[in-house]
Order: C-alpha cells, then sequence, then structure tokens
C-alpha cells in the first residue's frame, strides 16, 4: 500500500490506496498560526498510516516538516519519495500520482 500527501499553506490532502484495492481521500486543514502547526503535522502523517512508499508534494519548508513527522511516528526515511509541486493540487491529481507509484 502507497499514499501520495501534497501540503500547502492552508490544508494538505493525502490520498492513499487500501487492501480493497479502493483509495481513499482525507483532507486535514493547516492553520495558519506556526505554533499550531506542529501538531497537525503530526495528524496528517497518522492519517497517512502504515504504507509502504508515501510520495511527499508541496513547497520546500512544509515538505521538510511533514517528512519528520512522518519518521516521528515509524516510517523508514527509505520509504518516502518528494517531489516540489507547491501550487494546490486536486485529488484526482494526487489519485494519478498514486497509481504511477505502485
Amino acid at each position: 500500500m502507497n499514499a501520495v500527501v501534497w501540503i500547502g499553506p492552508d490544508r494538505a490532502l493525502v490520498v492513499r490506496d487500501h487492501e480493497t484495492g479502493e483509495p481513499s481521500t482525507t483532507e486535514v486543514a493547516i492553520p495558519r498560526v506556526p505554533a499550531i502547526t506542529p501538531p497537525v503535522l503530526a495528524e496528517v502523517a497518522h492519517r497517512i498510516g502504515d504504507v509502504d512508499r508515501i510520495l511527499v508534494l508541496g513547497a520546500d519548508d512544509l515538505r521538510f516538516a511533514l517528512e519528520r513527522e512522518i519518521v516521528a511516528i515509524g516510517h523508514h526515511p527509505e520509504a518516502i519519495r518528494e517531489a516540489e509541486l507547491e501550487e494546490p493540487v486536486s485529488p484526482e491529481v494526487l489519485l494519478e500520482r498514486l497509481r504511477r507509484l505502485a
């Protein structure tokens, strides 16, 4: 199972596949208050769940912070792939990336 995450300044989108073959999409609001951001990043990391590979998309600073949280909850760093993609994306774009990741 794999996941693709796009993180932007105001939200994160998580698309992951499941054993059933059906993907799911989760959106998490990112507050604009910097002191609140780390707990939200941990929430996004937990929403990814137990997967083999994770593609993290977004601006460098948010992407790096999310990757640290993903590793902190127990994922191996080598499971993480990354790409810079700053503009907001749709769940459909992430689903296509998820299909290519498999």
